[in-house]
């Protein structure tokens, strides 16, 4: 889940801010029993959020001692709807989260009712994890963890995993699970197994593959999250694909929750016709509040040509960081791509789809996608949490030196993800209309028609999703996807009917901006001057 941090222009405003504006403290300090991270949750989201000015006047008082609370009372209710912007108190999680870090079994879980019993299913796992050092795979349920069975929670109408279950899922402890496989339409238990989370980097290339079919030589490409920190690998698959001059390409999103935007146009960059990307042609505009929006757009028709970049509300094909090599290396100049998206396809998913259809044609696959057209930043209270490269990964509100010891502590170990801002392709076109990408009628499928064992392995030509692209590329009728008789008989569920609410994913809120373009100094500056 990782970043559109659109910490570039950010930092910029900070820089102007502090130069311009100087303040005894930069915590209100007028009614000092005021929490001082409701304060800060306030003066970072009357500045920044993409509805600051429905925050202006709610102003934290004695009474919101809780800082989340506060937090979420004061949101927008568009926001509060889809459930965009957050907080935590564990600010350290939250950046090893956005680099594939955190500390987890590995896998990647659905979860379904088979007859009055849920059980996880699992989507995917993350290469050399515990899970897959385990032998759990794709396919797997888990029915079992500790030897008592999953259960499940009744909750304003829905269907939840228990707290119990899901902090064994998501825990930092070692669990049994007793796992089970299908049968023909029937679940038997598989094995039992024992493992203890770690901090396994999650590769998000999981898997891809190169079918060759008649003249055809077709990409596939599994990409679960955009981590920046693996941008390499996608580098090494786009290598192989332009070595092995291949003529058609399937970017497989279906469960892709997004992250960080650099990696979507690094990866875009790498698909798109040649020429856009030669030409650094736009890929993304970013629209913030009318603040923020004036106050780029001014600093930007003032800046010397060489600062401009830093205040661009533009994003642009072909650029990349130090730490990358250049995508039009392996840059496939595709007039045509082929995207798997799906109601499990959000954020930087979404933006992938949606804004390289102005530059070629591309052919979603799937079904309605999750509907986050928005983006988000990092907001710290003093502190940028630059990255092991010194890249600067949040927008700092206060200067730390003039916080008080006391203020510092209290403050540490928070950070928010509010939304600041709606992005839009070259045309400032977005989705938000439809509240999601939708593909064409004939291009419209469930995973497995619906049937959870109709299911196959990532790559498996009998892939409903998979092969229908195969069918739509190379005409060859034995790829095309056949629908199973209404009238089968399966004790299975169809599966539409019968998921259960999935937990929280950071990376599906909101597209993560990460490219800050300005230093940390110009960015506290710029918070200044916007506060004032």
């Amino acid at each position: 889940m990782k970043k559109i941090l659109f910490l570039g222009l950010i930092a910029v405003l900070f820089s102007f801010i502090l130069t311009s504006c100087e303040k005894d403290s930069p915590v209100d300090t007028s009614n000092d029993t005021i929490n001082p991270v409701s304060q800060f949750v306030y003066d970072g989201m009357s500045t920044y959020y993409l509805w600051a000015n429905e925050v202006v006047n709610k102003k934290p008082t004695v009474a919101d001692t809780d800082p989340e609370a506060y937090f979420y009372r004061i949101l927008n209710s568009t926001d509060t709807q889809h459930g965009w912007s957050w907080i935590t108190d564990d600010v350290d999680a939250l950046m090893a989260d956005f680099s594939g870090e955190s500390l987890s079994f590995g896998y990647v879980l659905s979860f379904y009712l088979i007859g009055n019993d849920p059980y996880a299913y699992i989507k995917y796992v993350y290469p050399n994890t515990p899970a897959a050092k385990a032998g759990l795979q794709r396919l797997d349920f888990i029915g079992k963890l500790n030897d008592v069975k999953l259960s499940t929670v009744q909750q304003n109408g829905y269907t939840y995993i228990s707290d119990r279950d899901y902090d064994l899922l998501f825990g930092n402890s070692a669990v049994k699970f007793t796992t089970y496989k299908l049968s023909g339409t029937t679940l038997v238990q598989d094995k039992e197994v024992t493992i203890t989370p770690d901090k396994t980097p999650k590769d998000p290339v999981i898997y891809s593959n190169i079918y060759t079919i008649g003249e055809k030589r077709i990409g596939y490409l599994f990409y679960a999250d955009f981590v920046d920190d693996f941008d390499y690998r996608l580098y090494e698959v786009f290598d192989a694909f332009k070595t092995a001059e291949i003529t058609d390409l399937v970017l497989d999103l279906r469960y892709n929750h997004g992250g960080a935007v650099t990696s979507a146009i690094y990866l875009s960059s790498m698909i798109a016709p040649r020429t856009a990307v030669e030409n650094k042609s736009p890929f993304i505009v970013m629209n913030y509040n009318d603040l923020l929006n004036r106050s780029f757009d001014k600093w930007y028709n003032e800046a010397a040509e060489a600062d401009k970049y830093k205040y661009d509300r533009k994003d642009y094909l072909g650029t990349y960081t130090s730490s990358n090599k250049n995508p039009l290396d392996v840059n496939l100049d595709l007039k045509q791509v082929y995207i798997i998206a799906t109601g499990d396809s959000y954020s930087a998913s979404e933006l992938t789809t949606f804004c390289l259809k102005p530059y070629m044609e591309v052919v979603h696959i799937g079904n309605k996608t999750g509907g986050k057209y928005a983006a988000s930043w990092t907001l710290h209270a003093y502190d940028t949490l630059p990255d092991e490269n010194g890249n600067v990964r949040a927008v700092p509100i206060y200067d730390k030196n003039e916080l008080t010891s006391e203020e510092q502590q209290s403050l540490k170990n928070w950070a928010m993800q509010p939304i600041v801002a709606f992005y839009s392709d070259k045309y400032e076109q977005n989705f938000s209309a439809t509240d999601g990408l939708i593909p064409a009628e004939v291009n419209t499928f469930d995973e497995g028609f619906g049937y959870i064992d109709y299911w196959t392995q990532l790559g498996d030509t009998k892939d409903v999703f998979l092969g229908h692209a195969l069918y739509l590329i190379t005409g060859d009728d034995s790829y095309q996807p056949i629908q199973p008789k209404a009238a089968r008989a399966t004790n299975l569920p169809i599966i539409s009917n019968q998921k259960l609410h999935n937990p929280k994913d950071f990376k599906m809120q909101s597209v993560i901006l990460d490219n800050i373009k300005m230093p940390s100094g110009e960015l506290r500056s710029i918070t200044d001057e916007l506060r004032k």
